[in-house]
């Protein structure tokens, strides 16, 4: 097995034994992952969600991305400088359960080995769906915002679906309980949103990086590794997530999410590039 080079950063007011988990936990898993494992991986723990969104803002202002979601994240993972790196936010991370705050710290692991260089970080959108997407008087920059949300639930995906293949399950149900909480703002969000086609079209693909992180837990075959309470808890959040958008749109978001996550296969820029022309149908 390769040695991973772990470079530590910790930014603002973080307790030393916080810093020594997450390193554990971060070797643990590429000790498991094996030999797809990066030669390095830098890993900066801020103090504050404040601190992340300060942190997040400024290197894409440096780098000119221009899309945004991440920093609201309990962690993030990026390849922006050519190696991977994960950024913790120790207030969101520390509000979770011992078991959910492994799966985090787990969740982004997979990651860094799944999607840790910079093409991970570069998806171009189809001329077809550019041409669909003027047809229905979506903007180019709504288009390209909604290929970034399906580019991260896609990913989310993949690094569930890796996790479950190693076995990592009970921590990652814990940390979807944990996570994929209904907000009190949806609703009325949704509300201002849904008669609106571009910003309709926004909400819905932000909604499937919840369920695309989902599937894999929700799809396994029940075993001794996890319980029929599991299952059936999650599959209650996940309702609890979209019945806010009347029964026709959740009818409509929960077809294309399952006709997308069923043809995703190996290659994340094909899987991308697929869920971005079965999302055309929510426009």
């Amino acid at each position: 097995m390769a040695n991973v080079e772990l470079d530590v950063v910790i930014k603002g007011r973080i307790p030393w034994v916080a810093k020594r988990e997450v390193a554990s936990v971060l070797s643990d898993c590429y000790r498991q992952f094996g030999s797809r494992v990066p030669y390095k991986v830098e890993v900066h723990i801020v103090d504050r969600e404040s601190t992340m969104r300060d942190l997040l803002k400024e290197e894409k202002f440096r780098l000119g991305i221009t899309t945004s979601g991440e920093e609201k994240f309990i962690c993030a993972h990026d390849a922006w400088h050519g190696y991977p790196r994960i950024v913790i936010c120790y207030e969101r991370l520390a509000k979770l359960n011992k078991l959910a705050r492994l799966g985090a710290v787990r969740h982004e692991a997979a990651h860094s080995v799944l999607h840790g260089s910079l093409e991970y970080s570069i998806f171009t959108i189809p001329e077809d769906c550019r041409n669909v997407a003027m047809i229905k008087g979506i903007d180019l920059a709504v288009l390209q915002q909604a290929l970034y949300f399906l580019s991260v639930a896609v990913k989310d995906f993949e690094a569930t679906r890796f996790l479950v293949r190693h076995e990592y399950i009970d921590c990652q149900f814990a940390f979807a309980l944990e996570w994929l909480r209904p907000s009190e703002e949806d609703s009325s969000i949704w509300k201002s949103a849904e008669t609106d086609r571009q910003a309709k079209f926004i909400y819905q693909t932000a909604l499937l990086k919840s369920t695309f992180f989902a599937h894999p837990l929700l799809a396994l075959p029940r075993s001794k590794k996890i319980s029929l309470e599991q299952q059936v808890l999650l599959g209650r959040r996940m309702e609890e997530l979209v019945e806010h958008l009347g029964e026709a749109e959740q009818r409509k978001l929960l077809q294309v999410t399952n006709i997308i996550v069923d043809g995703l296969a190996g290659d994340t820029h094909k899987n991308v590039d697929f869920a971005l022309h079965q999302a055309m149908s929510l426009a």
